[in-house]
């Protein structure tokens, strides 16, 4: 599921930054694990961009979330047979 490798890359050691890509192709960068938050129940995740400006992303909504090195890419999303 996404919203354990969001969890994981954000208890990396070392962190490496990473976005979250969402089924509009919209991106959104992860600087840093303060700048994200997964709610209680995993229903959505919260995301702040340079300007501190929040985006609330539905968790249903998130294709994938990938490390920005190119490196140890993780896609994530339902699986097809």
């Amino acid at each position: 599921m996404v919203l354990e490798s969001i969890r994981g890359f954000n208890h990396a050691v070392p962190f490496q930054p990473y976005a979250i890509r969402m089924a509009s192709g919209e991106t959104h960068r992860v600087p840093h694990p303060d700048f994200v938050s997964i709610s209680p129940r995993g229903s959505y995740v919260i995301v702040i961009d340079a300007k501190e400006r929040p985006h609330h992303l539905s968790a249903l909504l998130i294709e994938e979330a990938v490390l920005l090195n190119g490196r140890g890419r993780r896609k994530t999303g339902k699986k097809t047979a």
